[in-house]
């Protein structure tokens, strides 16, 4: 949901207004709850051996852990995507309305287009998992930058979703409240590009080294400071009346797994899989939510949507991990990383269409229906 922003979309009737999406009992559980999983994750990692580009293998426990979430949650959630949009009901054109065009699948293929030009092209040094030239480098540089864009894009849809069913149609506090999460998630990812763990990665550092410190203790600063600004103007209801609610308790819990994600995790494969597993539970959720506002199941029940979605897993995570872990060939292990990120860029695209809400009325009106339980 990574383009949801409701800032003046009609709010549901006063008289029966809720401040949950769907319930309280249903958004602590899955919306805000599911940060539980990301902590589970991240703990694991802490306490298995490290992992880094050189112990990389079939046989440390680090990679055993990526696959079954990439297997189990991650391609589950992308195949969410697709049974919302292009395998709904031929007659229901709404969910399939802000689809992108038939160029969009040419994304797939981009990253091992990029891994076979950077290794006929460019000269081959460290690299992330291997060795690569600038292209690739600098293409898994964007990649990951997506993906985490995309991934703070998800968390303010359910803000907006929050300050929708709170009412809050005020263009400046809806600012106001991205302000912060934007701030309190970007500035951890920043942060870890300047860091000696970030250099190890392979993948290129932007600043001179000699900046780096400097930088680093600006950012600190910097980032304090505003954050500390926005906090209290939120607070201070100058911007918007300040009322306590469950999109407070987002933010917070949002911000402060990212902080603590950063914290305690050095590598950039087991920070994805921790922060992305919070998303995946809350996505399948909101998406069978928004199935009961159609007045149906996605695949006609939890049994095949849920072994629909492990296949595609499989498929993606099987050679994005598994198949990465068991070759010592540089390009093929670039050709099998470019190619996984391509099925991500797909996913983004087209989750970054499917849920603008200014756009879609049907869609609103969906999430408004979607079945209590």
């Amino acid at each position: 949901m990574n383009s949801l922003q409701p800032t003046r979309i009609a709010a549901p009737p006063t008289s029966r207004r809720s401040r949950w999406i769907i319930s309280a009992g249903q958004d602590l559980g899955w919306f805000h709850g599911s940060v539980l999983a990301g902590v589970a994750l991240v703990l694991l990692f802490v306490l298995l051996p490290p992992l880094d580009n050189s112990s990389y293998s079939l046989a440390h426990p680090a990679v055993l852990l990526l696959f079954l979430w990439g297997w189990l949650f991650d391609g589950s959630h992308v195949w969410a995507t697709y049974a919302r949009s292009y395998l709904a009901p031929r007659a229901d054109t709404a969910s399939r309305a802000q689809l992108p065009g038939a160029w969009s699948w040419l994304l797939i293929p981009l990253g091992g287009v990029v891994a076979l030009a950077d290794a006929g092209l460019c000269a081959q040094g460290p690299s992330l998992l291997g060795s690569g030239g600038w292209l690739f480098r600098g293409f898994l540089v964007l990649a990951y930058g997506w993906a985490y864009w995309h991934l703070v894009r998800q968390h303010y849809g359910f803000v907006a979703l929050y300050r929708r069913k709170a009412g809050q149609q005020g263009l400046a506090g809806a600012r106001l409240d991205a302000a912060l999460l934007y701030l309190g998630c970007l500035y951890p990812f920043v942060r870890f590009s300047l860091t000696p763990a970030f250099a190890a990665s392979g993948l290129p550092v932007l600043v001179p080294p000699a900046l780096v410190d400097g930088l680093r203790w600006a950012l600190d600063l910097g980032c304090g400071l505003g954050f500390t600004t926005l906090l209290g103007l939120r607070i201070s209801g100058l911007i918007e009346p300040f009322r306590l609610g469950p999109k407070h308790l987002f933010l917070l819990i949002v911000v402060c797994f990212h902080l603590l994600v950063f914290g305690l995790l050095d590598n950039l494969l087991t920070i994805t899989a921790s922060l992305t597993i919070f998303h995946n539970l809350q996505y399948h959720r909101i998406v069978w939510h928004y199935e009961q506002g159609k007045g149906r199941r996605p695949h006609g029940g939890l049994l095949p949507y849920l072994a629909l979605g492990a296949l595609l897993g499989l498929l993606w995570y099987g050679p994005r991990i598994l198949a990465v872990a068991a070759t010592a060939s540089p390009l093929l292990r670039n050709l099998l990383l470019g190619l996984g990120w391509g099925v991500a860029f797909h996913h983004y695209l087209v989750d970054g269409r499917i849920w603008r809400l200014r756009r879609s009325p049907e869609l609103t009106a969906s999430l408004d229906r979607g079945a209590r339980p």
